[in-house]
């Protein structure tokens, strides 16, 4: 194919997505579809001048024949949307979580396979660009074996309550202004851990391995704006490598946003926190009187991308989506990796329901894992990036 004949579901989120693959050079958007009306009016002003045709139901979108859609819909129906997609003939890339229990996952699995389709997890967080140098690094001994990593993703997300129109709205709200007809939003009760694959994944990636068996416990569940679900999960997760990897979710703390992420290795560690934008590294060839050096290397490698969501990391999913449909190659991230990078969330809830008892994740692949192939899509970087001495009044230039 020319061009990848591109739909997209889902105009709330999916915004992004239309704006990038507006701005993939091989791809062109013919269709998208939101049952919102003001979702589609504002999106009207991303296609201008372009012509899009907007219809308002999945099944609109998908009479117009795409070669692919992006599905951006309510998390509940990610999976239905994605095999119902599938079965249309189409191939597709899906907002994350993807899926919310082991049957969906493989019943996206069984439709990727009876129809020929490719399925990508949109894992955005996977493009972070520092994470292309902590796998170079790990190859090149610098950390030595990494025994333990650790994730966190720290998100506060009181608006849990819903009105038709889609405007959201906290418990608190809803109560003091007596607003009728709202219903719970699509993860007002969704256990925090689950939604784990912005942290997990790029973890995995980084160590080229997959999750085996999984304890969870849950903090309590003392926010009145999200009183559905605990204020926060801590899962532990061994890997097939003999790896143990921490991932904290908390969407019900009050506090800023950010995606942190360490590593700790017999030799050498690596810390990332969104929040300072640039790496800590102390690895084999550091001497402990000196401390961390700052690498200031953070999230998207091209200035450009950084006004296409989520620190330039959106766009290359748009990107390597195309690329590899049109190329006839493997995505990044494909239907069996999205399960390694989901189904331990799942079964992590599933943990923290028994009080903690540790629950085997399976493999689901007809064969056993035997690599990532994200490598071979992101190249690894050719240069060192300069380091200096860390400070704590250390202040990040934007």
């Amino acid at each position: 194919m020319d061009k990848l004949r591109v739909g997209i579901l889902g105009l709330r989120r999916g915004l992004s997505h239309l704006r990038n693959f507006l701005a993939v050079e091989d791809a062109e958007v013919i269709g998208v579809a939101d049952q919102v009306e003001k979702w589609r009016n504002r999106a009207a002003e991303a296609i201008a001048p372009k012509t899009v045709k907007q219809v308002s139901e999945f099944e609109e979108l998908l009479a117009l024949k795409p070669d692919a859609v992006v599905i951006a819909s309510n998390g509940r129906f990610q999976a239905q949307h994605a095999v119902q997609a599938m079965e249309a003939g189409c191939h597709v890339m899906s907002e994350v979580p993807g899926a919310y229990t082991q049957e969906e996952i493989s019943h996206i699995i069984l439709a990727a396979e009876r129809y020929d389709r490719t399925y990508m997890l949109a894992e955005n967080s996977c493009f972070l660009d520092f994470l292309r140098y902590w796998r170079k690094w790990l190859l090149d001994g610098r950390f030595g074996p990494v025994s333990i990593a650790e994730g966190e993703y720290l998100h506060y997300l009181p608006n849990s309550m819903v009105d038709g129109e889609r405007n959201q709205f906290t418990p608190t709200q809803w109560r003091e202004d007596n607003i009728s007809g709202l219903s719970p939003l699509w993860r007002a009760d969704q256990p925090p851990i689950q939604y784990l694959t912005h942290d997990l994944g790029p973890l995995l990636n980084v160590l080229d391995d997959r999750v085996v068996s999984v304890c969870c416990k849950d903090g309590p569940f003392w926010c009145a704006e999200a009183p559905l679900r605990s204020d926060g999960q801590i899962a532990l997760f061994q890997t097939a490598k003999g790896s143990l990897i921490k991932i904290m979710v908390t969407l019900n703390t009050r506090r800023p946003g950010a995606h942190n992420y360490r590593l700790f290795g017999t030799l050498g560690s690596a810390e990332w926190y969104s929040h300072e934008g640039f790496c800590r590294r102390f690895d084999c060839d550091r001497e402990h009187s000196q401390g961390w050096e700052r690498i200031n290397i953070g999230t998207a490698a091209c200035e450009a991308d950084k006004k296409a969501g989520h620190g330039g990391t959106d766009i290359k999913t748009a990107f390597y989506f195309t690329k590899s449909l049109i190329e006839g190659t493997h995505v990044p991230i494909d239907v069996f990796r999205m399960a390694d990078f989901t189904l331990p969330g799942i079964l992590a809830a599933r943990s923290a329901e028994l009080g903690g008892q540790p629950i085997s994740v399976p493999d689901l692949r007809r064969g056993p894992f035997v690599g990532t192939n994200f490598w071979e899509h992101v190249q690894l970087p050719d240069h060192e990036p300069e380091g200096t001495d860390y400070t704590s009044d250390a202040r990040v230039t934007h």
